[in-house]
């Protein structure tokens, strides 16, 4: 009862306070200059009323960046902060160098072939007791010896350079002042590490390039006779030979020539020489009989193949058939089986596995198997824990959106509303000013017109 009471007068009060309230009191006792004045007062009450609410609403509405700082804070708290601020988070770390050792361990696992029995002496051995002075050239036992030679080397080769290089990561160091989020510093840490990779492999395609062009461009004879053949004129050496080299010495009565091997592919007439073409890729066949070529012109449409070993290519050169062979036959019982038929002795020796998950078929070739320094992959164990506890960030910032902010509404308010009732002041008097003038020039209008309307009728009558 006594707070509707207390309503009832308070509500009487601003009534009457409402009417003659007059903020722009000239002392003046028209009674028309005070009613304007007064309607002035009412009006400009109403727009300062009306700017404080909007005012009030656009600052409310309104988003503002406010940025935070959070000193050393724990890898748990940084989660957080990461889950909520991820696109304005930055933390700065105490290390800008930080080795990668510290947290990242890496292991290489390589190709099969480079941990099998094939590139074990033993192997080695067994596959070169093959009589060179009966076997053709062509045939896939002449060279067989020497490509897995030539494998094993560039197994060796590849392994300690790949382990030097990641030897050599893990003495490297990441630098960076800032704090890297876990998926950001894996990413880094792998490109890093295929970086690494790609560098390696193109210094030892390089190397393996210069290499050959040096043995192709020297002409180096190979003790297998695949690229040339030495003959003398007592084992068929002619003058329509053409040796490239003849040697006749005094008590000699005997010529030397070194003519080079030419090959004709099946369903070919074209010979391919050694010297001149530098390759003569052809497929790996066994021929278990004999050799009667004499001239090393080897012509494949008139050569009978006993059996085809799949995926063997014979070339010029034993490294020529290394990198153009794939190990398809390897993983084969059946073909590895039909290779060793064709030896006189004996050996127990398990196919490559081709169920083991791998990144390169039975059909690839030995020379992109190189390439890739036989690498299957690179267990990269990165440990964020233990990289965060190195950096040991001091301070993360982060920025964020805010809204009902009640320091920048109040801000905004003393800013902007002591000019907007300073302008209010001063437009209010002229609207109502306006108004009047405009209401007096309606009313003199109206008149006038309904003068004119009766002096019209009184004419009449």
């Amino acid at each position: 009862m006594q707070v509707r009471v207390l309503l009832q007068s308070l509500y009487k009060i601003v009534g009457k306070k409402w009417i003659t309230w007059n903020t722009f009191d000239s002392r003046s006792t028209d009674p028309l200059i005070i009613r304007r004045e007064i309607l002035s007062t009412r009006l400009y009450i109403i727009l300062v009323l009306i700017s404080l609410i909007i005012l009030t609403t656009y600052a409310s509405l309104s988003q503002q960046t406010e940025t935070k700082t959070v000193l050393f804070p724990k890898q748990s708290v940084y989660k957080n902060l990461l889950k909520q601020y991820s696109n304005s988070l930055q933390c700065t770390c105490t290390k800008c160098s930080i080795p990668y050792e510290k947290f990242v361990k890496t292991i290489p696992s390589f190709h099969q072939v480079c941990s099998s029995d094939f590139i074990s002496q033993e192997w080695i051995d067994f596959i070169f007791k093959a009589d060179s002075t009966v076997i053709w050239p062509i045939d896939v036992r002449t060279s067989l010896s020497s490509m897995w030679q030539l494998i094993r080397i560039f197994c060796q080769n590849t392994k300690t350079t790949v382990l030097n290089a990641l030897n050599q990561f893990n003495n490297s160091y990441l630098i960076t002042s800032m704090l890297l989020s876990e998926e950001f510093l894996e990413a880094k840490v792998v490109a890093t590490l295929n970086l690494l990779l790609r560098t390696i492999s193109s210094n030892f395609i390089q190397s393996r390039t210069i290499i050959q062009r040096i043995t192709q461009a020297n002409e180096l004879i190979t003790g297998l006779l695949t690229n040339y053949i030495v003959v003398t004129d007592k084992f068929g050496l002619s003058q329509s030979s053409k040796p490239i080299f003849v040697s006749s010495e005094i008590n000699i009565s005997s010529h030397i020539g070194i003519i080079g091997n030419k090959y004709i592919s099946k369903n070919s007439t074209i010979p391919c020489s050694c010297k001149n073409n530098g390759s003569c890729p052809l497929p790996g066949n066994l021929y278990l009989y004999n050799i009667s070529e004499k001239f090393g012109i080897y012509d494949m449409n008139k050569i009978e193949i006993n059996e085809s070993v799949s995926g063997i290519i014979i070339d010029c050169l034993p490294v020529q058939m290394t990198l153009s062979s794939t190990l398809e036959c390897f993983y084969n019982e059946l073909c590895l089986n039909i290779l060793l038929l064709s030896y006189s002795t004996k050996i127990n020796i398990s196919i490559l596995n081709q169920s083991l998950i791998t990144r390169f078929n039975p059909q690839t070739k030995i020379e992109y198997l190189i390439n890739e320094l036989f690498i299957e992959n690179i267990f990269n164990q990165t440990n964020y824990t233990q990289y965060y506890s190195e950096c040991l960030p001091n301070s993360c910032h982060y920025t964020y959106l805010n809204r009902f902010n009640w320091i920048y509404i109040l801000t905004i308010f003393i800013s902007l509303f002591g000019g907007i009732t300073a302008i209010l002041r001063i437009i209010s008097p002229l609207i109502i000013q306006l108004f009047f003038f405009l209401k007096e020039r309606f009313c003199l209008k109206q008149t006038q017109e309904m003068n004119q309307s009766q002096g019209i009728i009184s004419n009449k009558y």
